[in-house]
């Protein structure tokens, strides 16, 4: 049984233990018995929020086993570095060159890009799943400072159906206060950020790390003039993007553009 399927199994048990319908149980979480049932079926995704649900209203420890084993069963080993990194981070600075950054992404607005990719079902389903659960960290007690930069391009293309809760959602993110949205106008002049994402990631007591995706396997980046070279990149976008205010306005006014 692998960690994945014992979380599941795991849920199952203990709601037949307790004697509860998953009616029942929804209402003690404050789920829908729908987003219950969906769990157990493994059509959704276990997230830490309702790991944590459960964890709080029935002296489970569901969210730690998830956190320390089934992301790392859930990750590529080429990813499973900088998972550490992100998890430690005290402030991240991520820029998506053609798509939203993954841990502002909604569950459907990741499965619509990672779909792209040539993934069975089962393993589009880990990837849509760990990509969830990595945004943990957002709502944590003391979360990390984020800032992130976004192409107004990427605001604008995707699925109808999918995008105004994405952009809801990115709204929602932006007016939290350890969270800054900043967005490249499409006049924007040519900038440095074309050559593709990228993430940093800083701590209190070492330095910077940063990390590159690709269509192969994402880069872990320690060496410190690398990373010196994504900081450059960085200030480059960062350059060319607007103000915070003005970025959330025009956040604002693409999520009504999909409404």
């Amino acid at each position: 049984m692998s960690a994945s399927e014992f979380v599941l199994w795991e849920l199952r048990r203990r709601r037949a233990a307790e004697g509860l319908s998953q009616d029942e149980w929804g209402a003690r979480l404050y789920f829908s018995a729908q987003h219950v049932s969906a769990v157990e079926r493994g059509t959704r995704p276990a997230k830490p929020d309702y790991l944590l649900a459960v964890d709080n209203e029935f002296g489970t420890s569901l969210a730690v086993f998830y956190e320390s084993f089934v992301m790392q069963e859930l990750a590529p080993v080429w990813l499973r570095p900088w998972l550490e990194y992100e998890e430690k981070a005290t402030a991240l600075r991520l820029y998506g060159a053609l798509v939203i950054p993954g841990l502002f992404q909604t569950e459907r607005y990741a499965r619509m890009v990672l779909s792209c990719a040539p993934l069975q079902s089962d393993e589009l389903e880990s990837r849509v799943q760990l990509r969830l659960s990595r945004q943990a960290i957002l709502d944590r007690p003391n979360p990390p400072r984020v800032s992130a930069v976004v192409d107004e391009l990427v605001l604008r293309r995707g699925e109808p159906t999918i995008m105004p809760e994405q952009l809801q959602h990115l709204v929602a993110l932006a007016e939290r206060p350890n969270i800054t949205i900043r967005v490249i106008p499409s006049d924007a002049p040519a900038h440095l950020g074309w050559g593709g994402p990228l993430e940093l990631a800083s701590f209190t007591d070492a330095e910077d790390v940063g990390y590159l995706d690709n269509h192969l396997e994402g880069q872990t980046v320690t060496s410190p003039s690398q990373v010196t070279a994504l900081h450059a990149v960085w200030d480059d976008v960062s350059a060319v993007a607007l103000p915070a205010r003005q970025s959330l306005d025009l956040l604002k006014e693409v999520a009504k553009s999909w409404t």
